[in-house]
């Protein structure tokens, strides 16, 4: 009989709720695996929309003027114009959440950039406008975030916005989320982030809570007559590294804060945007029509295999 011995045996640490968490699993970082998700990302839509935009021009419909660019001509769009897209866009946001028309609460306008950030870990500008997705993962976020407004009086209020603009992407970006203008909450955790907002607003009153909370958790020896009993082992809290990483965090926090948004910049991208974009992906393109119909045959197909010419017909009358 195997008998098991306890005596060694020591609680196990609590694991921090943080990393039990789905943000922790499946939307943290380190800088460079941030990097090199973005550049695959990149590289692979520029291949598949060239492959696209050549299939494109070989759609035999009619076309004004000289019909589109080579695809090997085309400038497409680099991992830091992506970037600079999208950070306009989550400008935009914050813009909307505060303008009159709506006036959201702030956790409305945190929700839909970290929404909208989060969608760009997984798709492309040139698969999909940021200013399309933006909208919609605004009118997620008041649905997440409890602030009900009906889908007619969120469009209602966007010029040049319908309904199906917003509804039509919903279910991508649900999926694409896995049902700031920083990348601070894929690299640092929330208790960092909220630490080096304490940092910028009074360091010298964080590094004295720091050295107090680090005092209170050093080992301090008390006397007893009874046997140890086995505790939970205390977190070493090292100071050094800790300031090292809010120093260099805040220093995220304060770029972020203080530098413009050059809208020239992303015009000229934008502008360079209409040229690369995924005609697989266009409603107005030719390529998509003709998929959309060969769908639509499909399941007109489908439809008349299932239920027969007659089947459906009254035999009394």
């Amino acid at each position: 009989m195997n008998i098991k011995n306890h005596a060694n045996d020591q609680p196990a640490a609590p694991q921090p709720l943080y990393q039990l968490s789905t943000q922790f699993r499946y939307w943290r970082f380190s800088q460079s695996g941030l990097e090199q998700a973005r550049r695959e990302l990149n590289e692979g839509a520029v291949g598949r929309v060239k492959s696209k935009l050549e299939e494109e021009r070989n759609v035999e419909l009619p076309a004004a003027g000289d019909g589109p660019a080579e695809p090997s001509q085309i400038e497409y769009l680099t991992v830091q114009d992506e970037l600079e897209l999208v950070t306009f866009y989550l400008s935009k946001i914050s813009q909307l959440c505060r303008a009159s028309i709506f006036k959201f609460p702030e956790t409305v306008e945190a929700t839909a950039m970290s929404y909208l950030k989060r969608f760009y870990l997984r798709n492309t500008c040139m698969d999909y406008h940021p200013k399309n997705i933006m909208l919609t993962c605004l009118f997620l976020a008041t649905k997440t975030e409890n602030t009900s407004i009906s889908i007619d009086s969120f469009a209602s209020r966007i010029p040049k916005t319908t309904n199906e603009d917003v509804l039509s992407l919903e279910f991508l970006v649900a999926q694409s989320l896995k049902f700031q203008l920083t990348d601070a909450e894929f690299l640092w955790t929330p208790s960092q982030i909220a630490c080096a907002a304490w940092w910028v607003a009074d360091q010298p009153a964080t590094e004295a809570w720091l050295k107090a909370k680090a005092d209170r958790l050093q080992p301090h020896p008390t006397p007893t007559t009874s046997p140890p009993s086995p505790q939970l082992p205390k977190p070493n809290l090292a100071l050094e590294p800790l300031t090292q990483h809010l120093s260099g965090l805040s220093e995220l926090l304060i770029q972020a804060q203080h530098k413009p948004i050059d809208k020239d910049r992303v015009t000229a991208v934008d502008r360079r945007l209409r040229f690369c974009r995924n005609p697989e992906k266009d409603p107005n393109s030719a390529l998509f029509k003709i998929k959309q119909a060969e769908l639509e045959s499909a399941d007109l197909a489908k439809h008349h295999q299932k239920y027969p010419a007659g089947a459906n017909q009254d035999p009394f009358s």
